[in-house]
């Protein structure tokens, strides 16, 4: 064939899917917008999106303007988000690595692999920061907590080892079988390294419903947990199995796989037992009712004036009727835990989930001196404290209004020398709890 010939044959131009095959991966952007435009990884996507906001409106959103709590709330749906990107990202790296096993002479970065990966660390990982975008704007928190981004951080990693451990199921398994199997082991895993423990455990992201004002994340903790994912990651995508590697390179890889595996197991044996810390801050949000002191965090001061009026109630009540020494000297939120505060206490958590408040709801923790040693411990306080605390609750809701105390269980009405007698022994943990 001549020369000629061959310059009049129309040559095939190349669509812009077969380029972005041909094209050894380069830009960090190609891969992923190869992935999102011929994997599942929008559907993908579509279903993290769906999951997070069934998870944000759990519970009447008790997390409004806690940017803290916004991000530990999340992770609650992590048993349903983890299965999905792992069975998805297997599923597009066995369907969109066809005919481009030559890209496995490069090295592992720029593997197929580490594309579906890196895809779905974007995709999957810029979906949840919209969702605690979104989230931080439906109240904007008051103040922002810089190791919120190492919370963030620590999220994303746990998303992209999902990815990675799919990709590396995907890469041996064909579409069906490894998408069902990277769900299933990544499912697993979520249960069994979740749930909080004694030391650090990998995937324990927060998860919780519990406020977070007054706590800070510990360094450490947070810390290790990048340092262990980053590991395991590394190690999935470092795995290709059947690709012509020199000795040095398949020790160096397996090294990194034996000492992040090693990292989880000493961690979860030593390491620290909390990821939070506590700041030490006491609440700012204070306001002088009926003559007492009332401070709360700012992230609540959407239940500030219910929660007041009745305290206000419950104060005036007291004394009017002569019970003086019901009236505490000051009132501070408290968020369980460690107590940080010794004296009447408020727990918010009914109030938190858009429950009413009422004095039955406030009167325990006025009363009851969480705070005291001898009142804490695993060994369980004396019937005699049970009853007496009762009686002293109930004998306030009845000052208050007798319909209060018209169904609970019985007790017996004091008279205000006894419950100054009790109250004086709780309030300086002088009272016999055992």
């Amino acid at each position: 064939m001549s020369a000629a010939t061959l310059a009049e044959r129309p040559q095939e131009v190349p669509t812009d899917d077969e380029r972005a095959r041909r094209r050894p991966p380069g830009r960090l952007s190609v891969p992923v917008w190869f992935v999102m435009r011929n994997g599942v990884l929008p559907w993908a996507m579509l279903i993290v999106a769906g999951v997070n906001a069934s998870v944000l409106a759990m519970r009447g959103a008790p997390w409004r303007a806690d940017l803290l709590w916004i991000i530990d709330w999340i992770p609650i749906g992590h048993v349903a988000v983890a299965p999905v990107v792992a069975g998805a990202a297997a599923i597009d790296l066995a369907r969109l690595s066809v005919g481009t096993r030559h890209l496995e002479d490069h090295r592992w970065w720029r593997s197929p692999a580490a594309a579906v990966t890196w895809a779905y660390a974007v995709g999957v990982g810029g979906t949840n920061v919209a969702a605690i975008v979104v989230a931080a704007l439906v109240e904007v928190p008051p103040s922002v907590d810089p190791r919120a981004l190492l919370g963030v951080g620590v999220h994303l990693l746990m998303l992209t080892l999902f990815a990675a451990l799919g990709a590396l199921v995907g890469r041996a398994l064909g579409p069906i079988l490894g998408g069902v199997l990277a769900a299933v082991i990544a499912l697993v895993g979520v249960s069994m390294f979740s749930a909080r423990t004694e030391h650090i455990s990998l995937l324990y992201a927060g998860a919780s419903l519990n406020p977070r004002v007054g706590r800070s994340y510990s360094v450490v903790y947070l810390g290790s947990q990048v340092v262990m994912l980053s590991l395991l990651i590394l190690a999935c995508l470092m795995m290709r199995r059947g690709v012509a590697r020199s000795g040095w390179r398949r020790v160096g890889e397996g090294a990194v796989a034996v000492v992040a595996v090693g990292l989880v197991v000493v961690a979860g044996s030593v390491g620290p037992s909390s990821r939070l810390v506590y700041t030490g801050k006491p609440p700012s949000l204070c306001e002088d009712v009926s003559g007492v002191p009332v401070c709360m965090y700012p992230e609540h001061a959407r239940v500030q004036a219910e929660v007041n009026t009745q305290l206000a109630r419950m104060f005036e009540a007291a004394r009017q009727a002569g019970y003086h020494s019901l009236v505490p000297r000051e009132v501070r939120e408290v968020t369980g835990g460690e107590i940080e505060w010794h004296g009447a206490s408020l727990l918010l958590d009914e109030p938190l989930i858009g429950e009413p408040v009422t004095p039955r709801s406030l009167v325990l923790d006025l009363v009851d001196p969480w705070y005291c040693d001898e009142r804490g411990g695993e060994v369980p306080t004396s019937d005699a404290f049970s009853a007496e605390s009762h009686n002293v609750e109930s004998t306030w809701l009845e000052l208050v209004d007798p319909s209060l105390v018209a169904e609970q269980a019985p007790y017996r009405s004091l008279d205000s020398d006894e419950v100054d007698r009790l109250m004086r022994e709780f309030r300086t943990c002088t009272y016999p709890f055992r």
